[in-house]
This record gives C-alpha cells, sequence and structure tokens, in this order.
C-alpha cells in the first residue's frame, strides 16, 4: 500500500513537490487555504530563471538554484510551459562597480556558472538604450509564465493521482507514528491522518511550526515588501537589466515578461504589515535608480504594477528541515521559483 503524503501549500514550490511525490507513486493531497492556486509569493515576483550567480558556494540556495534552473528549462520545453532564455547583463556605471562585477564572477564561477564581462561598448552594441562602461552576460538567465508553471505542477500532479482541496486551512499538527492534521475545508471542520507532511505554506509555514517545531529560525521583525513598476510603451531592452546588487537585494533591475512587457524593480521596503498596495511617490526611487542604466527612463511612463512580501527567516539561506515525518521549508524567497524542481526533488529523497 503506498504511502500517504500532504503538501500545504499550493504554490509553485508546493505543487512541484506534489508532482513528484505523486510521480514517485506516493498518495498526495494538497491543502491549500486560497480559493485558487500560486497567488502568493508565487504570483508577485519577476519570473526571472536565475542562473545561480550571487549565492554563497555550497549553500542550498547556490546549489538549488543551479539544479533547478536546468530541471525547469528542460520541464517547460517538455511541457509547453511559456519561457524564454533571454539572458541577462549585469552592468557597471562606474570603474568601483567594474571590480564588483570581477568579484561577481568569481563567485559564480564556484557555483559552476560561467559568466562573460564585456566592455560598455560591446554591451551598448547589444542594447542601444543603455548606458555601461561594462557588464556580465548570463548566458543561461530567463523569463518563465510563473502562473502558467504552477497550473502544469497541478496537472501533471493530477495525473499522476494527487488530490487538491482549495480553501483548505490547516491550524494545528500533531506528530505521532502518524501525522494529525486538524484544520477547516469549505468552512466545516476535518482531521486526517497521514504517513508524511511537507509544510510548504510559504508566508503560513512558519506559524505551524509552532506545534512541532518551536526552535525553527524566527521571521524578522519587519517585513521585506518589493514593488514593482510597469514601463509604458514599448519594451526598451530585450535583455534582463540588473544593476551591481546592494547589500538587500539584487537592485531595482529591469525585466520582460512572457508577453514582452517591460518593467522596473523590485526594491527593498521594510514594513510593519503586509500590504499589497504599490505606493505612488515610490516612482522617484525607482527613476532614479534606473536612471544610472537607462537614461531613457526620463522619457517613459512609469505605472505603479504589483508587490510581493518576501518570504524571508532569519536564516540567510532556504531552510529544508526534516524531522521524522515532517519536512518544513522556510525562507524559500527568490531564487524559490527557479529552484522548484530541484527542491522537490531533494525533498523527495528526503522522505526516503
Amino acid at each position: 500500500m503506498s504511502k500517504s503524503v500532504i503538501v500545504i501549500g499550493a504554490g509553485v514550490v508546493g505543487l512541484a513537490c506534489g508532482k513528484e511525490l505523486s510521480n514517485k507513486g506516493y498518495e498526495v493531497f494538497i491543502a491549500e487555504e486560497e480559493q485558487y492556486i500560486a497567488t502568493g509569493t508565487s504570483a508577485r515576483n519577476s519570473g526571472v530563471i536565475h542562473a545561480g550567480i550571487y549565492y554563497p558556494t555550497d549553500s542550498l540556495k547556490a546549489k538549488l538554484c543551479v539544479r533547478g534552473k536546468n530541471l525547469l528549462y528542460e520541464y517547460c520545453e517538455k511541457f509547453n510551459v511559456p519561457h524564454s532564455n533571454t539572458k541577462k547583463m549585469i552592468v557597471a556605471t562606474t570603474s568601483e562597480e567594474t571590480q564588483i562585477l570581477l568579484k561577481l564572477r568569481d563567485t559564480a564561477a564556484k557555483n559552476g556558472v560561467k559568466l562573460g564581462l564585456i566592455s560598455g561598448h560591446d554591451a551598448v552594441e547589444r542594447e542601444p538604450n543603455l548606458f555601461a562602461i561594462s557588464a556580465l552576460v548570463s548566458p543561461t538567465t530567463g523569463i518563465v509564465d510563473s502562473a502558467g508553471l504552477a497550473a502544469s505542477f497541478q496537472h501533471q500532479a493530477e495525473l499522476n493521482g494527487a488530490s487538491l482541496a482549495l480553501e483548505t486551512k490547516i491550524t494545528k499538527i500533531t506528530q505521532n507514528s502518524k501525522i494529525l492534521v486538524s484544520g477547516i475545508s469549505g468552512g466545516k471542520e476535518f482531521e486526517a491522518e497521514f504517513d508524511f507532511l511537507i509544510n510548504a505554506a510559504g508566508h503560513g509555514a512558519h506559524k505551524l511550526t509552532q506545534s512541532y517545531w518551536p526552535e525553527a529560525p524566527p521571521l524578522p521583525k519587519n517585513f521585506a515588501k518589493g514593488n514593482y513598476f510597469s514601463i509604458a510603451g514599448k519594451a526598451p531592452f530585450q535583455t534582463l537589466i540588473y544593476p551591481v546588487p546592494g547589500k538587500e537585494s539584487l537592485g531595482i533591475h529591469y525585466t520582460i515578461d512572457t508577453d514582452g512587457r517591460g518593467q522596473l524593480g523590485p526594491n527593498v521596503q521594510w514594513v510593519t504589515q503586509p500590504t499589497y498596495e504599490v505606493d505612488k511617490t515610490l516612482e522617484a526611487e525607482f527613476r532614479k535608480a534606473a536612471r544610472t542604466y537607462w537614461p531613457g527612463v526620463e522619457d517613459r511612463e512609469l505605472i505603479p504594477g504589483y508587490s510581493g512580501i518576501r518570504p524571508r527567516v532569519e536564516a540567510k539561506d532556504f531552510v529544508i528541515h526534516s524531522k521524522d515525518n515532517i519536512i518544513t521549508l522556510l525562507g524559500i524567497e527568490s531564487p524559490g521559483l527557479t529552484s522548484s524542481l530541484a527542491i522537490a526533488e531533494l525533498v523527495a529523497e528526503n522522505l526516503k
């Protein structure tokens, strides 16, 4: 008889776990408290397929991003998920920033990612609207339709026999020889037993740990919010354009979606309460940041877009914690989308 698994959270990572585990022969039940799949962090990001450039060597982020990137491109090709290998340039606009690029190239190389350093002239030849004195070119960076990816993961999981329950909130987890979960589904209370549990609940994951893992890494005191502004009219670049990274983020960068629309973001805005409204007054901050590498931003209209809250914990890396028959996923911020299939692969290995 096959073992049963409940996956809490139907974001991209939870659905990837459901797909992988159902494919391995587990009886999978996916619980999602919202009305639809992938409405949280999965729907509120840049949709970038990251190369694995920035993360400390041997960190989970580095390993799972590089592995996940390769798996993701293969998956998108096989199952016709909209995506594009756009490539990316990280640009220096001063000689000091060029030195930062050289260090970044070394970090990427340790992660198995090869980047090419080109002159500002070559960078501008590739993207005429750009200003740069040098740039790192990442040939494996791209974009993916995150909603389409989540829907594909759901479809594949259900083909494997997995069940998805929407509007189903898990409120308590009791760990014995089996796992007893309590919650509310469709307005009615329920209890159910499973052999294994995967806590992939995103922003709700940490609260669930209180009933079985009180020593879990704490949450930051404030929430790290990222805002985006859409660029009206024709997209100025076809390549993704990033400044040199800052201390808290990769900087306000330029991306394009699978429909060809350009946008700027995210910034880092520390807030005491999670809200998803984009403050129009942030436009000046975005223009100032983009002006360093895109002088033409002055002639373009920027429209408040969307925002997201990074699901951070104080640990700087992904937290994938296995204890007995529960696996907990915390801090799955960027590059979580890119890493989703590699995370699912690791979860399946840990269940063995």
